[in-house]
């Protein structure tokens, strides 16, 4: 075969699918249930630990990192319901990129999606149990809660309450179905959203003005840096779309989207805006403690006790363990469903595309094993931004894919590609040697077995 009609076969492009043959995927989820998807997948760990982490790095000005980032995703989001509307079978980024970019484009997408949903369920089923040990005292020996790196090197350790966790958001989804899965979502995001409604309400009483000056102690670089790790947060507006397919309408599609996006978006600058107004960021030029760590730092709790409201901080401690339970939840329901149009597409093996109640069955089960390891054997680290850069790297794709196939002024896409680009840019730069490592390997995959079976290679 001569090396020209190789590049033609790797970037061949799948065409627009109405329906697919023999495709039993319900369609029973409206413009509120879609919208409930949406905020419960990113309102939760994200809005919980890292507007401590932003401040760290931009101060108040961390307020300007939500809004660069909510302007990104939202060009994107733009971008996806474009897609949506041409596509209305495709699910998520892979679909959308496999319809614009071609097939091997489209892998190095899933892999990226794969780092998303399995780092990004790990992240939070690692905060999780965390925040249940800061909620009600677990008192768990130190070497069962995960392993430990401190400055006298690694402490072997198993998260036994990440583990369990993953194992019990996995049998709710076998056993409970899509409905069930998605009105339990729905009625964790009304709780979370009261939660946050407390914390705004009885932190704004004691906000000092005075704690926003230096309004951007580290300068546009340090908003920059906080704007890349604030996409974590958003990260999950991808495993919306990942239920398009499930959607009543094209209508409710849309709707959900913008709903997500606006909601969120006000959601993450409001609780930044009260976060930094609580305690300075900065104490003679070092972070503030109270805005120092990782997932498990809980910075929201820890500012109410800071002004005196013990009792509401334990409150709020309790909504984070909901709050992210519920985010573990969607995104444990959103991987599975980029293998089964994988396995659609002959990427992966057909198992993967058998569904039962809605759910592809055998995908969440490798995909509740996968994260289960990774939660229960390893320490935080780099995983969350180990998300944010397969996250960043399907988003470039898309708004490029939007470019080719002219679905809207191509000005807005470019700009949200640019965007994306310059946030992964600013992230730790071990992620991007890890991403640069890993990503070959997910490439053997595909040589050795999704392009050898590819549907559309059998059909040429």
């Amino acid at each position: 075969m001569s090396s020209g009609s190789i590049v033609s076969e790797l970037f061949r492009c799948v065409p627009a699918v109405q329906k697919i043959e023999g495709d039993d995927t319900p369609r029973h989820l409206g413009w509120l249930m879609l919208t409930g998807l949406g905020i419960g997948a990113t309102i939760g760990a994200g809005i919980f630990a890292m507007p401590g982490i932003i401040a760290g790095k931009a101060g108040p000005g961390g307020v300007l990192s939500f809004l660069i980032t909510g302007l990104v995703i939202l060009i994107v989001a733009i971008c996806y319901e474009k897609f949506s509307c041409r596509m209305p079978q495709g699910v998520s980024a892979y679909s959308y990129v496999y319809h614009s970019m071609g097939e091997l484009v489209a892998w190095i997408v899933a892999f990226g999606l794969f780092m998303e949903y399995s780092f990004g369920a790990s992240a939070v089923a690692i905060a999780w149990s965390v925040y249940l040990d800061t909620a009600v005292g677990l008192n768990l020996p130190a070497e069962l809660m995960g392993p430990k790196v401190d400055a006298t090197g690694y402490h072997f350790g198993v998260n036994v309450v990440a583990i369990g966790v993953v194992s019990l958001i996995t049998a709710i989804l076998i056993f409970g179905g899509v409905s069930k899965s998605a009105k339990l979502n729905f009625m964790l995001v009304i709780l979370k959203m009261v939660l946050l409604m407390v914390f705004l309400g009885f932190g704004i009483a004691h906000v000092n003005s005075a704690n926003w000056t230096p309004f951007m102690p580290m300068g546009w670089d340090g908003v920059l840096k906080g704007a890349a790790v604030a996409v974590f947060p958003y990260v999950g507006f991808d495993a919306l779309y990942t239920f398009a397919r499930e959607s009543k309408s094209q209508k409710d599609t849309r709707i959900g989207t913008y709903l997500t996006v606006g909601v969120v978006a006000l959601l993450y600058v409001a609780v930044m805006a009260v976060a930094t107004g609580l305690a300075p960021c900065f104490i003679d030029g070092t972070p503030n403690p109270l805005f120092v760590g990782s997932e498990a730092a809980a910075p929201l709790a820890k500012l109410l006790v800071s002004v005196g409201e013990t009792w509401t901080a334990q409150f709020i401690a309790i909504g984070a363990v909901l709050g992210i339970f519920n985010v573990l939840l969607v995104l444990c329901m959103g991987g599975p469903r980029i293998f089964r149009n994988m396995a659609e597409d002959g990427l992966l093996p057909k198992i993967f595309s058998k569904s039962s109640k809605g759910n592809p069955t055998f995908g969440i089960l490798l995909n509740g094993v996968l994260v289960a390891a990774i939660a229960g054997f390893m320490d935080f680290g780099d995983i969350a931004d180990m998300m944010v850069l397969g996250t960043l790297v399907a988003f470039i794709f898309v708004c490029i894919g939007a470019v080719k196939l002219k679905l809207l002024n191509p000005v807005l896409p470019v700009i949200g590609a640019l965007g994306c680009i310059i946030l992964a840019f600013h992230l730790n730069v071990a992620v991007l040697q890890a991403y640069a490592i890993t990503c070959p390997f997910g490439l053997l995959i595909y040589g050795f077995y999704g392009y050898r079976n590819s549907r559309l290679r059998k059909s040429e």
